[in-house]
Order: structure tokens, then sequence, then C-alpha cells
């Protein structure tokens, strides 16, 4: 018989370990009801690759808790999954790494738990495949003027069953700042980081009457089942341009749908929500350029992309530069718009920086004080960041950014393209920072109105 002290040390010792192993137990919230998809659904790799991020499935009770400790079970149409049967942890989440098969096309995955209805996972074959995070590179564009040197691109995504399904870029050549060839050239993806000239396509496919072209701004139009190309025409004022595309090779007649003194519509980006809600944001630089003091964004709003509103300044400021050159698009997984935009000093065209701003209507946005991207990320955008254009993957929440900017050397200014691609939490873990990093001192010779497209 124990002593009464060693009976109550031994009772708060069982006692304990009760505690524990029931702590431990496969659930305490109730017993399995539903099983849940959480995240890994709609990825893409290249055939016989794995997925870059794991499938995952919770467990729940018919209160929503999360149940543990039990086996899931996994299987797929193709490929291979790892483990196949894997236990639900503290989260109740169950995971599996998926390889793709071989075969182009969708693959599916289910997850079954014993009584349960499964859930599905769709994936997809693509052997231009990125994962969602690649560093800034600098990519390579065939040119008309044999160059490769581009500056202001835009992207448009032709909805499934649209063209051939490819995503198009249009862009500038800029050979060492010569706006002669400041043309709009089309461009089909091969894979994002990957363009080349679609048979029958003939760059440019926009030429000046007089004076010389920039910016321009590409969309498809669902119910045309058209490509829209926008862009500005600088002679003694600005035109803004549209011409109209079924197929990347044959273009309508040029329509001027704005018209605006010098310098007080630069950088059009065209939004189109709707069939008949349109929007359009350019840049008021006044008459100076961009060796303005100030530079302001407005918005014109359309039901037909042809007829424009007068314009009506946003409220969208950056401490320190104003907004140069501008693309905006609306996400509506998030029902908000995104702008991306190069912020200049007053008095002077140099930019060396990108910002972003978010907005629910297009009219008040919210800034971040650190930038997207500095100069001298990589050798050729060593010296200038300039326009830069985005597409958002709600599915794989990514954000893929293709960016123009330019290097001093030989006594001038060559302009390059460059891609990249960030989660979306990686962005704005960047953009939200506290302090923004201090520009690198300038060491080269300052963009003017001459030098600037």
């Amino acid at each position: 018989m124990l002593p009464n002290g060693m009976r109550f040390v031994l009772a708060i010792s069982l006692s304990i370990t009760v505690a524990a192993c029931g702590s431990d137990g496969p659930t305490a919230a109730g017993r399995p009801a539903s099983l849940l998809r959480v995240s890994g659904d709609g990825q893409s790799a290249r055939p016989g690759e794995p997925l870059e991020r794991p499938l995952v499935a919770r467990l729940v009770d018919a209160s929503g808790r999360p149940v543990r400790r039990v086996d899931v079970k996994w299987s797929v149409s193709a490929g291979q999954v790892t483990p196949q049967i894997s236990a639900t942890d503290a989260n109740g989440e169950a995971r599996a790494v998926w390889t793709l098969g071989t075969d182009p096309g969708p693959q599916r995955a289910t997850a079954m738990a014993e009584g349960l209805d499964g859930v599905e996972f769709v994936a997809f074959v693509d052997p231009n495949a990125l994962p969602d995070r690649l560093p800034l590179r600098a990519i390579e564009l065939a040119t008309y003027d044999g160059s490769g040197q581009v500056v202001h691109p835009d992207i448009a995504w032709p909805t499934p069953g649209g063209l051939d399904g490819m995503p198009r870029l249009a862009i500038t050549p800029y050979p060492w700042g010569n706006s002669r060839y400041e043309n709009p050239s089309l461009f089909t993806g091969r894979g994002l980081d990957t363009w080349d000239i679609a048979d029958g396509v003939t760059n440019p496919v926009a030429k000046p009457s007089a004076g010389y072209l920039s910016d321009p701004d590409i969309l498809w139009v669902a119910e045309a089942r058209e490509l829209w190309l926008f862009y500005r025409r600088v002679d003694s004022g600005n035109e803004i341009l549209v011409s109209r595309s079924p197929d990347g090779l044959q273009w309508s007649a040029p329509q001027v749908v704005v018209r605006v003194p010098n310098h007080q519509a630069v950088s059009p980006t065209v939004v189109r929500r709707a069939p008949n809600d349109w929007f359009m944001w350019t840049v008021n630089a006044g008459g100076a350029g961009c060796t303005s003091a100030s530079t302001t964004v407005e918005m014109r709003r359309s039901v037909d992309g042809l007829t424009w509103t007068l314009p009506r300044t946003v409220a969208l400021t950056q401490l320190g530069v104003y907004p140069w050159h501008i693309d905006v698009e609306w996400l509506p997984s998030r029902q908000e718009f995104w702008a991306l935009y190069n912020g200049k000093l007053a008095g002077s065209c140099t930019t060396d920086a990108l910002y972003l701003a978010t907005s629910p209507d297009g009219l008040t946005w919210k800034t971040y004080a650190a930038p997207v991207l500095r100069r001298g990320a990589i050798p050729e955008l060593a010296d200038v960041v300039y326009r830069a254009t985005f597409s958002y993957d709600p599915q794989r929440d990514v954000v893929s950014l293709w960016h123009s900017g330019a290097r001093y050397t030989n006594g001038g200014y060559e302009w390059h393209a460059a891609f990249e691609r960030r989660p979306r939490t990686d962005l704005f873990e960047a953009v939200t920072r506290l302090q923004a990093a201090a520009a690198p001192a300038p060491t080269t010779p300052p963009l003017t109105n001459a030098t600037a497209p």
C-alpha cells in the first residue's frame, strides 16, 4: 500500500497522462461531416513534373471544427500522388504532392475520407508552365527595326475560344530613344517570357500619318471577337486612336477617340468591365511633358469604347514623385482595380521606380510607400524603370509582370523588356514595407523630353 503522499502524486501524474493522451485523440470536435478542398486546385505543370504547391483538403465536423488523425485517401486520373494516404493534422488538413502524367489537357485528383463525399482537384499539363515565383529576367523580342530595344508593354488575354487562346503583347521598338521607330507591334506568347511574331503578322501594326506614335494599350473584346489596340499619336497635340482586328493580322483604319493639347493625354490605359462599361485613364502633364513640375491622372468613361466623357481627375498621389506612365487592370475575383505606374521627379523625366495602387472605383486610390521595382534590379534595367503591364491569376493567386526600362551604355539609353512572376502575398509584402528603400544616386544623364518615350 502506498503512503498518502505518494498516492496523491501518482493521481496527479495519471491525470496529466490521460489529459495529454486525450488531447491527442482522434477528435474532440465531433464526428467527421465534410471534406473540403482548401488549396492546390487549378495549377499547371510541365508533362511528368510535380505541381509546385501540394493538394490540401480539410476534414471538419458538422460545426465546421477541424477533425484530426483521420486518414484521407488520394487518387489521380493520371500521374502519381504521394502519399496515397495521409492523416489529417491538428487543423484537420491532409496533404499530398501530385506529379502529373504526360498526356495533354486537364487531369484530376480526388481526396476521399470514409463515409463522406470526395473532393476533386483539377490540374493542367502545359509544356510552357512556369512556377509561381520567377525572378526578374530580361526577355528578347525580334523588333521590325532589328534592334530588339522596346518600351511600353501591354498584354491582352483572349477568352477561351478566342483566336488561338494565346496571349498577345503590344509593345513599341525604341532603339536608343528614337521615336521614329516607336510604332505599335504585336507578339504572341509561346510562354509568358517567350514571344514570337505570329504567322501572317507584319510589324508594326500601326504607322503614323504625321508626327510619331507611342504608348499602346491592347485588350480583347469578347462579344465582337476582336482585339482593340489603343495608342497615342503625338504631333502638335495628343490624339488617342483605336484600331480593331479579329485576328491580329488585318486591322481597321484607326479612329480618333480623344484629342487634347500636347502632353495632356499620355499613356492611355483602357479597361472594359462589361459591353457598356469602359474606363480610360491617362496622365496629364500640362504643356511641359515629362519635365513638368507635376502630373495628374485622369479618368474617362464610355459605353462603347469609342465615345468618351470629359476627363475627371482621380485621387492618385505618390509621396515624392508623380505618376508618368500607367497601366490599370480590373480584377473581377477581387472586385478592385490595380494600377502600376512609374514615378517621375518634379521638373525631371527621371523614373527610377515602379509603384502599385488599388481602388474599388477607379477614382480613389490607395497607394503604397515602397515600390514594386527599383532600377538596378537587373543590368538591362540599370538606370530606368518605365511602364509595366501585368496579369493576375486568381486560381494560383500569382501576379505576372512585364516591365520596360533602360540602361545607359555607349553614350545612350538602351531599352529592354523583362518578366517576373510573384505570389500576390509577396507583392503586397514588398509594397507595404514601412520604409521604402532609398533610390540609388543618379550616375547617368537624366532623361529629357527628347529621350523619354
